[in-house]
C-alpha cells in the first residue's frame, strides 16, 4: 500500500485521506484547508488487514474514507480500522447522494459519520465536531486481548484460559470477560457451571444488529464478576460472516479492560482477527511429542509475521512423569524458553471439571501459577499482597445478562 505523508507528527486530531483517485483527495484536501483539521496521510489505496500496524503508526485520530472507487473494499477497509484502532475516528465519504445503503453499510463498519458532496468548511466543521465530541468521550484505553492458543487438542486451554480469566477478574479489580471461539464444542461457561442459552455465533452471525445492547443480551455473568460469552450448546456446523469478527472485539475492547479469548478451533480469518488483536499470545502445550511438534510449529509461524515478541509459551502438566521425554528435551524441540510451568494436578482438574467449581476458586498449586500470570499480565509484582478486586457492573447493569451462582 503506497502513501504520501504532508506531515508525520504525532498529532492525533490530524485526519487521513483514504481515496485511491488523487481528485477526490485534493477535493478533501482543499476543502479540509478552510478547518481546523490538518492532513497527516494520505492514501491512494484502501489499506487491508495486514496493512493494519503501519497505518496506525500515523496516529490520525480521523480517518476519512472514500467509498465510491470500490464500495466493498471501502467498507472492508472501516471494518478493519475500526476494529484495532477504536480510538479513531472514521467517517465515510461518498458524491453518490443516494447512498442510504452505502450509508447504513458503513455505520455498520464502525464509521460515526458520513460527509456527501457537495463539501463546505461548515459541513466538515460540524462533522469534526462530532468527531471532537466522541474522542473526549472514549478516553478510556481500549480493553487488552489475552488470546490462549492450544498446540494440539487435549492440552487444557479451556481449563487455563476460564481460571486464568476468573484470577484475572480477582487480581486486576478490572472488568474482565472471557470468549469462547470453538463454536462446536466450547467448554468455558460448562466449566465455570453455566449454560449457554445465546453464544457468541448469535453475535457473529448479526453483524447489521451488533451493538453494545444487542451483546450485553448473550452475556452470562459468574458470580466472581467475570463476564462470559460463551460458545453454542447445541453442537453444529457454525459459519460467522468475517464482517462481524472485528465489529464484536471492537465492541468487547471498549467495553471490557481484558478480553480474555479460548482461540480453540477457531481458523482462518477469525484466527487471524484474533491473533492480530492479541496483546499476548499464550500458546498452551505439552511434554508430549505431538505437542512440542505443534508447538515448534507456531512460534515459526509467529516468527514470519513478527508476532513471537507478544507470545507466552505456558507447559501444561509440567511435572507429569508419565512421559518419556525430559524437559530439557522439550526445550530444546521448542526453541524458545518457556514462561509459565503449570504442574500436573490431574485430581483437581477432573473434579473442578465434573462438578463446574472452577479450580481458581480454591488454592491449588495450579492456582498458584494462574495467580502470577494473571499478576503479570495486568502489571502487578508476582508476589500478591493488598486487596483483591470487588468486581464490577457490566455495562452499568445487568439487564440481558444471566447470572448464575456456582
Amino acid at each position: 500500500m503506497s502513501d504520501s505523508a504532508n506531515s508525520t507528527s504525532s498529532n492525533t486530531l490530524s485526519v487521513a485521506l483514504v481515496a485511491p483517485v488523487a481528485t477526490r483527495r485534493q477535493t478533501l484536501v482543499s476543502v479540509l484547508a478552510g478547518t481546523q483539521l490538518t492532513v497527516g496521510k494520505e492514501y491512494d489505496t484502501y489499506p487491508t488487514a495486514s496493512d493494519m500496524p503501519d497505518f496506525a503508526k500515523a496516529r490520525c485520530g480521523i480517518v476519512i474514507v472514500d467509498l465510491d472507487n470500490d464500495a466493498a473494499h471501502a467498507i472492508r477497509a472501516i471494518g478493519d480500522i475500526c476494529s484495532r484502532n477504536p480510538a479513531v475516528t472514521v467517517i465515510a465519504y461518498s458524491a453518490n447522494t443516494d447512498s442510504a445503503h452505502f450509508m447504513r453499510l458503513a455505520m455498520q463498519a464502525g464509521a460515526r459519520d458520513f460527509l456527501i458532496e457537495p463539501l463546505s468548511p461548515a459541513v466538515i466543521a460540524e462533522v469534526f465536531a462530532h468527531a471532537s465530541a466522541h474522542r473526549a468521550d472514549n478516553k478510556k484505553p481500549p480493553g487488552k486481548v489475552l488470546v490462549f492458543i492450544p498446540s494440539k487438542g487435549g492440552v487444557g486451554v479451556t481449563t487455563i484460559a476460564t481460571n486464568f480469566a476468573l484470577v484475572l477478574t480477582r487480581e486486576s479489580g478490572a472488568s474482565v470477560v472471557v470468549v469462547d471461539m470453538d463454536f462446536e464444542l466450547g467448554e468455558v461457561a460448562l466449566g465455570l457451571g453455566m449454560v449457554t442459552t445465546f453464544s457468541v455465533v448469535d453475535a457473529l452471525q448479526n453483524p447489521v444488529r451488533l451493538d453494545r445492547e444487542f451483546l450485553s443480551t448473550f452475556l452470562l455473568k459468574h458470580s466472581s464478576g467475570l463476564v462470559v460469552l460463551g460458545a453454542p450448546e447445541p453442537y453444529n456446523y457454525y459459519h460467522a460472516p468475517p464482517d462481524g469478527v472485528g465489529k464484536l472485539f471492537q465492541i468487547l475492547r471498549e467495553e471490557f479492560d481484558y478480553v480474555v479469548v479460548d482461540a480453540g478451533t477457531c481458523h482462518s480469518y477469525i484466527q487471524e482477527t484474533v491473533f492480530d488483536l492479541a496483546a499476548t499470545l499464550y500458546l498452551v502445550t505439552e511434554i508430549t511429542f505431538p505437542a512440542l511438534r505443534n508447538t515448534h510449529r507456531i512460534i515459526s509461524f509467529l516468527s514470519k509475521m513478527d508476532r513471537t515478541g507478544g507470545t507466552e509459551v505456558i507447559i501444561n502438566r509440567a511435572n507429569s512423569r508419565t512421559g518419556e521425554i525430559d524437559e530439557k528435551s522439550a526445550l530444546k524441540a521448542i526453541g524458545r524458553p518457556v514462561n509459565w510451568r503449570i504442574p500436573n494436578s490431574y485430581a483437581i482438574a477432573r473434579s473442578a471439571q465434573d462438578t463446574g467449581n472452577p479450580l481458581a476458586l480454591e488454592d491449588s498449586p495450579i492456582t498458584r501459577v494462574l495467580t502470577q500470570m494473571a499478576r503479570a499480565a495486568c502489571g502487578k509484582p508476582a508476589t500478591a499482597a493488598g486487596k483483591r478486586g470487588s468486581g464490577f457492573s457490566f455495562f452499568g447493569s445487568t439487564a440481558g445478562a444471566k447470572v448464575v451462582e456456582t
